[in-house]
């Protein structure tokens, strides 16, 4: 009678090892580990494990190139705030300079430097603000399109939002239309995220947050 071999899996070094059908334990060749062969609670347990370890290294990489991604968009607006802080001072240094012969052609050029570099000033602390997130498997994050929804037909809306990862996407009829108003029939009126009105391009929620979309309808 010929021998069955089963083929099992190394716990600690993941080696493909192929043992007698009918034995209980036996120790990994490659390693030396002590491999149970029909525990099955040590099988399950296992690929539970298993699970963890490849959902955790996907995250690692998931948030490394984040981090890549997040260095370099840093690098580039680093470059143009340079620029432009420059440019705004050399506004200013022509500007002292010939306010020595002309007060108000030099006064000009010191307002425009100084109204160049505010500018540049709140459109960085802007962009800080909205900086982007590290966004695990399991949440999904709000982007410009999804602000200011209203007016825009439901449809459009309700797509976005589940195209974006959001699993649990509602769009309710107000019925509330009369024969004046036609024109306004599918048009959003309100998007709520967990009851909330309030949100802002780059804020992260849980994949299955309740969206709940209302639109305007016969």
């Amino acid at each position: 009678m010929a021998i069955q071999f089963v083929s099992v899996r190394c716990p600690d070094c993941g080696a493909e090892l192929s043992i007698e059908n009918g034995r209980e334990q036996a120790f990994c060749s490659y390693c030396g580990a002590k491999v149970l062969v029909h525990n099955d609670n040590e099988h399950i347990y296992r690929n539970i494990d298993e699970a963890r370890i490849k959902e955790a290294e996907n995250e690692r990489i998931l948030r490394l190139r984040e981090l890549e991604l997040e260095e370099k968009e840093n690098s580039r607006s680093r470059k143009s705030l340079f620029i432009a802080y420059g440019v705004a001072l050399g506004f200013v240094l022509i500007g002292a300079l010939i306010c020595i012969a002309e007060p108000l052609a030099g006064m000009w050029g010191i307002i425009i430097g100084g109204y160049i570099g505010l500018f540049t000033f709140i459109k960085s602390d802007e962009k800080k603000k909205k900086q982007k997130k590290y966004v695990s498997p399991n949440e999904a994050v709000i982007t410009d399109s999804m602000i200011g929804c209203e007016e825009k037909n439901y449809n459009s809306v309700v797509m976005l939002f589940r195209g974006a990862g959001f699993t649990n996407v509602t769009a309710v009829p107000l019925n509330d239309l009369n024969i004046l108003s036609q024109r306004k029939n599918g048009q959003v009126e309100a998007v709520t995220i967990n009851g909330n009105g309030d949100f802002d391009e780059g804020d992260v929620y849980p994949r299955e947050a309740n969206i709940l979309i209302t639109y305007h309808s016969r």
